[in-house]
């Protein structure tokens, strides 16, 4: 079951950051319930089983605009580790059940507001996305070509620096409980968590090891070492030899001058290695270059696009990717050689274990008729 079994987490509706900390959580085996709102989300997919990110949870929907919603609820709060929501600062508040709220049900509650701007600051309400919070961290800017930036998918802010930090911010804080019986709020915003990914990349600006521009420093693709390369087959291999050891390898595997080349070439002669390098690169395709370097520890890699890497035969041979319910998915990570995860549930169906989730909280079958009777619950269990 993984080594969260044990731990049950409520996961308050929500998009991005939230459902990926819910989602690394339930796969390392915690009892991740989510709390659908009554009125299904659109979610853009055509079958819910492409909804990866909900995978290894129940659900449940709860009306939390009526006071019998909000009571049904609490009594899931009264025996939970922790909570995870992704609204607008002061919306739980407003709707009764904020952490002050939920606290006072469950003092060792954990729980977890996951945010882009945080929960206070002058732009704590202001609405945004991915896009937007690591806009103002340093990492938007640093990403992409020297004569513009790009966005680096949406890993930096809702996945990196939003749902990551969550997850290992609601362990912290339920060991914290554990140890000493009270819960605490845990403010996770992606401004501060992509703002934390940066760390090494702040360190090295002031000496001077890091430039303030885009594609001119060591892993940005500015040296001529670490960068993807034009194959003639239109398809790239990417380059990321910063040993001097492993340089030689790389010189041999790839045929170069070592008069003409050199590992310790000075930064402005990097453009320069670049562009003799790629003249190189780009007379044989992509394959017959692996093909080239294969064993000689060479630091060339193919840049396998998202329809290829599930095939290539390392990843094959670890499992990186598994196939579940027929969607080829990322298999959960990290590995634990003791409590070993994997996936077990499908992405649920809007609350569709309402039933099971109240009768295996302690609600009897006469409360659960009184609820579903007046709309504050609904199942999917039975097509309903």
């Amino acid at each position: 079951m993984g080594p969260l079994e044990g731990v049950t987490i409520l996961e308050l509706w929500c998009i991005g950051p939230g459902p990926f900390a819910a989602m690394l959580l339930a796969d390392m085996g915690a009892n991740v319930i989510r709390v659908d709102r009554p009125a299904e989300p659109e979610y853009g997919y055509p079958d819910n089983k492409y909804r990866t990110l909900y995978r290894n949870r129940r659900a449940v929907t709860i009306d939390l605009d009526q006071p019998e919603g909000i009571e049904a609820f609490m009594r899931l709060v009264e025996q939970a580790d922790g909570l995870i929501e992704g609204n607008r600062p002061g919306v739980c508040e407003k709707l009764g059940v904020g952490p002050d709220d939920c606290l006072a049900r469950n003092p060792a509650l954990v729980y977890g507001r996951m945010t882009g701007f945080g929960q206070d600051g002058p732009l704590a309400q202001q609405a945004g996305f991915d896009l937007s919070y690591i806009s103002l961290t340093g990492v938007a800017s640093s990403v992409g070509t020297p004569e513009q930036p790009l966005p680096p998918l949406i890993l930096g802010g809702d996945f990196g620096g939003g749902g990551t930090y969550l997850a290992l911010g609601m362990l912290a804080g339920i060991m914290s409980a554990r140890q000493t019986g009270a819960g605490q709020v845990v403010d996770a915003a992606m401004v501060d968590g992509s703002a934390s990914l940066m760390a090494y990349m702040y360190g090295g600006l002031p000496t001077g090891f890091w430039r303030n521009q885009r594609g001119n420093n060591t892993v940005d693709g500015g040296h001529w070492l670490y960068r993807m390369y034009r194959c003639a087959d239109d398809k790239f291999v990417s380059v990321a030899c910063l040993s001097p050891r492993l340089y030689l390898n790389f010189e041999g595997a790839m045929g170069l001058d070592p008069a003409e080349f050199g590992f310790h070439r000075p930064r402005t002669d990097w453009p320069e290695l670049a562009e003799k390098l790629a003249a190189i690169i780009v007379t044989k395709s992509r394959d017959e270059w692996i093909a080239a370097v294969a064993g000689q520890d060479a630091c060339v890699q193919p840049v396998l696009d998202m329809q290829e890497a599930p095939h290539h035969p390392h990843l094959v041979a670890r499992g990186t990717f598994v196939e579940h319910g027929g969607v080829t998915q990322p298999a959960p990570a990290p590995r634990f050689s003791g409590t070993p995860t994997e996936i077990q549930r499908q992405p649920p169906e809007h609350g569709e274990h309402t039933q099971d989730v109240l009768t295996e909280f302690g609600f009897s079958a006469s409360e659960i008729d009184a609820l579903r009777s007046g709309r504050v619950i609904t199942n999917r269990e039975d097509g309903e």
